[in-house]
C-alpha cells in the first residue's frame, strides 16, 4: 500500500458517517453556484463518471503566498491578517458557503498542524455549526506547491452553539516550510480536486 492509498483508504472509512454532509455540500454548492455541485469530492463520484475526460476552465489565482489553478466557481481570496480565504461564488452572507483557507506568518507558524484546527473563520456546511474536536487519521509526506509538505488527514466533529454535535466529517490540513515562513493550508469542505490543486500550486514571486 503506497504512502497515499493508505490516507484514502482510512477516509474512506469515515464516509459512511460523513455521507450526509457530503450530500449538504453538494447542495449548498449548487445554491452557491446555480450549476452542478463542485465542492465534496465522493466516493461514489467514481462510479458515476464517464469515461470521457471533463474539461473545467481553470485561472491562475493568488491565494495569499500561492498561485492556484483556480477552478471556475472559486471567487478571489480574501485576505485578513494572516488568513487568506477562497470562496465559492455566490453563496449568500448568512449562509454556510464552501471554503478553505491558506494561512502564513505568525499565525501558521503557532499552528500546530497534528491537530485539527478551526480558527480559520470557516464553519462547518451544516448551518449553526462549527468545529471542536478531531481525530488525526494519518499524516504523510505531500507534494505543496511542487515542494516537500506535509498533509494531515482528520474526521471532525462538527457542534452547535449548545455544543452537540450534529456532524462528523473530513479535514484535510496541509503545511510547507518555506523560506519566508510556514504555509497552513485547511479545507473541511472537500473542495474538488483540492490534491491536485495544492501539489501544483507555485509560490508568488
Amino acid at each position: 500500500m503506497g504512502p497515499v492509498d493508505g490516507p484514502r483508504r482510512l477516509l474512506n472509512r469515515t464516509t459512511a458517517r460523513a455521507l450526509p454532509v457530503a450530500l449538504a455540500v453538494s447542495l449548498l454548492a449548487a445554491g452557491c453556484t446555480g450549476s452542478a455541485p463542485a465542492p465534496g469530492d465522493s466516493v461514489h463520484e467514481a462510479d458515476t463518471q464517464s469515461d470521457a475526460p471533463v474539461e473545467q476552465a481553470t485561472v491562475q489565482m493568488p491565494v495569499g503566498p500561492l498561485e492556484m489553478d483556480a477552478a471556475e466557481f472559486w471567487t478571489p481570496g480574501q485576505t485578513d491578517g494572516d488568513v487568506t480565504i477562497v470562496r465559492s461564488g455566490g453563496c449568500e452572507d448568512d449562509a454556510p458557503c464552501p471554503s478553505f483557507a491558506v494561512i502564513t506568518g505568525e499565525t501558521a507558524a503557532a499552528i500546530n498542524p497534528a491537530e485539527p484546527y478551526f480558527d480559520d473563520g470557516i464553519g462547518c456546511p451544516v448551518p449553526g455549526t462549527a468545529g471542536s474536536s478531531g481525530e488525526l487519521l494519518t499524516q504523510h509526506p505531500a507534494t505543496v506547491a511542487r515542494q516537500q509538505g506535509t498533509m494531515y488527514m482528520f474526521e471532525v466533529t462538527c457542534t452547535d452553539a449548545d455544543g452537540v454535535e450534529q456532524v462528523t466529517l473530513p479535514q484535510n490540513q496541509w503545511t510547507l516550510e518555506t523560506d519566508d515562513g510556514t504555509i497552513f493550508i485547511v479545507d473541511r469542505w472537500s473542495f474538488d480536486g483540492m490534491l491536485a490543486k495544492v501539489a501544483e500550486a507555485t509560490l508568488a514571486t
